[in-house]
């Protein structure tokens, strides 16, 4: 498998599935689900409204299941399926093991998408509060365990991040090829 790390917008990672890192209501709001509806039109919106009404209507519950994962239309983006991943609960709160659930239920959506190349962030290290290279650690090693993809990207806003995260796949997945990608 080849990591890339990719410096820039989720929507320009040249992947065939793009995985957000959303809340329990996929509401698209800010982070990687904003650029996702900014970018790909309001039909990616209205899935996911649609998803939370299925499970409005089985369970009573207005949110999705922290871990899960939720694909879509890529609407107006040029990859072929959004697979949207519930990185934080209910409180907006995460952990090692809901980022370790969206990266499975992630791989497993994508193989039934078709998809081999798949472009992930790095769960739960905004708004949710997990650190940085704790989340990308956890990515790491269940893309080393699951072995399914030919290519993963991990994206990210800041090219400060770049040495920590070379650290980390070094560390983690030591026999992954991997390189960097500066999105201009």
């Amino acid at each position: 498998m080849k990591i890339s790390i990719f410096v820039g917008d989720l929507c320009d990672a040249p992947a065939e599935a793009l995985c957000t890192s959303t809340n329990p209501r996929l509401s698209l709001y800010m982070g990687t689900g904003g650029s996702v509806r900014a970018r790909g039109g309001f039909t990616i919106l209205r899935s996911c409204e649609a998803i939370v009404d299925a499970e409005f209507l089985r369970s009573g519950n207005r949110h999705l299941p922290a871990g899960s994962a939720h694909v879509t239309t890529a609407g107006e983006l040029p990859a072929k399926v959004i697979i949207h991943c519930v990185a934080s609960n209910a409180r907006h709160q995460s952990s090692p093991a809901i980022v370790r659930a969206c990266v499975t239920n992630a791989l497993q959506r994508a193989g039934e998408a078709g998809c081999k190349t798949v472009a992930f962030p790095v769960f739960a290290s905004g708004h949710a509060g997990l650190k940085f290279d704790q989340s990308l650690r956890v990515i790491v090693q269940e893309l080393r365990a699951a072995g399914s993809l030919e290519h993963a990207w991990i994206v990210f806003n800041d090219p400060d991040r770049i040495d920590t995260a070379l650290a980390v796949i070094r560390e983690s997945f030591p026999d992954a090829e991997h390189d960097v990608q500066v999105s201009t």
